[in-house]
């Protein structure tokens, strides 16, 4: 009795740091990225709130001391070279920047969606968390299309210019999510083969993800009724 109250005191422990890892994703994604974007929040606070994310997101990775020493040395590590980056100016290298923010989200994307699909009971922090996957997933891919940006320059093709103060990152956010939830307005068009292969790859990604999601969670609520039937 006492090993199961331990247990399930652990799961909603851990369902309670996706949660929070969530409101970071929302407070970035819909928050400080379009007011930055509108040029009226400054890179400084984009930069803290982005830091504020990727801390959060070793606070949720619970599922061995190992992996969180990996994901703690990976993320302290993009976020000191993401600063010096910013803010050293004989140390700029914005491709680098973007291939270790991309792969600290890569990183996040599958601890999250593994912690997700962990033996247990289907409840409202399990399905946050499947909501936390999603997001990071067109964050990851924002990212991604900065990227092949920097490295290709004009494999994006932006309708209209930047405005003064306004973050880049905001633009590649947008495209990203229109893209992963096919909307698609055509303000913002993939002109190299690399950027329409990612673009075509997230909208597959943005249809399966919720059909396989709700296939898991059912069955796996499915399996739980039936052991407590059993007992």
């Amino acid at each position: 009795m006492t090993e199961s109250f331990s247990s399930r005191s652990k799961f909603w422990s851990l369902d309670q740091r996706l949660t929070f890892f969530l409101a970071c994703l929302i407070l970035i994604i819909f928050v400080v990225l379009p007011l930055a974007g509108l040029g009226i929040l400054g890179k400084f606070v984009v930069d803290i709130v982005l830091t504020m994310l990727m801390i959060a997101g070793v606070i949720a990775t619970q599922r061995s001391l190992g992996l969180k020493l990996f994901v703690g040395s990976l993320t302290i590590g993009g976020l000191v070279f993401h600063w010096t980056n910013v803010y050293v100016l004989s140390q700029r290298h914005p491709e680098l920047d973007a291939l270790l923010l991309l792969f600290c989200l890569f990183t996040f994307v599958v601890i999250t969606l593994l912690q997700l699909f962990r033996p247990g009971p289907v409840n409202l922090q399990r399905v946050l968390g499947a909501i936390a996957a999603y997001l990071l997933i067109g964050l990851m891919w924002s990212y991604a299309y900065r990227l092949t940006d920097l490295k290709i320059p004009g494999s994006l093709r932006f309708v209209g210019s930047f405005a003064d103060g306004e973050a880049p990152m905001a633009r590649y956010v947008y495209f990203s999510f229109t893209t992963l939830t096919t909307i698609g307005y055509g303000d913002v068009l993939p002109a190299h083969p690399l950027s329409r292969m990612l673009a075509v790859s997230e909208a597959l990604i943005g249809q399966l993800y919720p059909a396989v999601l709700i296939g898991g969670l059912l069955g796996m609520a499915l399996q739980s009724r039936g052991k407590q039937a059993e007992q």
